[in-house]
């Protein structure tokens, strides 16, 4: 991101975002974990925001320009949008999108985005937005390579490899905003 760069967030209450202290920390895992919970009793949109650029089916694609690829994914495999949609998302959204084009793509996003409750992993979006709750991943006993996120004030969760020191079951949504249980 441009440091002179000024962008205007969002309030989204009805997000949670998931953001990491870098690849291979759980971000998906929690993820997929969060879906497969809230969706046992509501409808959950995943949404994956990537800066890498991944083969894709054709077929799927909702939107595409010079700068972002917006996919619908439908496919069954190993990709993290994917994992969501077997996790139990009703619909999957998966972006393709350096930072620089992000502000960009989201305005485009909001459009199609169904006014439900939505899992997001990014590390990206929450210059754009001020989710209803916001995790960062990161593995237990490692100190923070992402400094800059933590102005965010993101909730810390621990992943020791096996578990994570959140309790999902504290997470609720009610009147379409997210909520943390004490």
């Amino acid at each position: 991101m441009n440091k002179t760069t000024k962008y205007t967030t969002v309030e989204m209450p009805n997000l949670l975002l998931i953001a990491g202290n870098g690849r291979n920390v759980g971000k998906t895992f929690l993820a997929c974990r969060i879906i497969k919970h809230l969706s046992q009793t509501k409808e959950v949109v995943g949404l994956k925001i990537s800066p890498h650029f991944h083969s894709f089916n054709e077929s799927d694609v909702i939107f595409r320009n010079e700068k972002f690829v917006i996919i619908d994914e439908k496919q069954i495999n190993s990709k993290d949008s994917s994992l969501m949609i077997q996790a139990g998302a009703i619909k999957v959204f998966f972006v393709m999108v350096s930072q620089k084009y992000l502000q960009e793509a989201f305005e485009f996003l909001k459009n199609i985005l169904p006014p439900k409750l939505i899992v997001c992993e990014s590390g990206g979006l929450n210059d754009l937005v001020t989710p209803g709750l916001f995790f960062f991943v990161k593995r237990a006993g490692e100190s923070i390579a992402k400094p800059h996120l933590l102005k965010y004030s993101p909730i810390i969760v621990q992943n020791d490899g096996e578990n994570f020191d959140l309790d999902i079951c504290n997470i609720e949504f009610q009147n379409n905003k997210f909520n943390l249980k004490n």
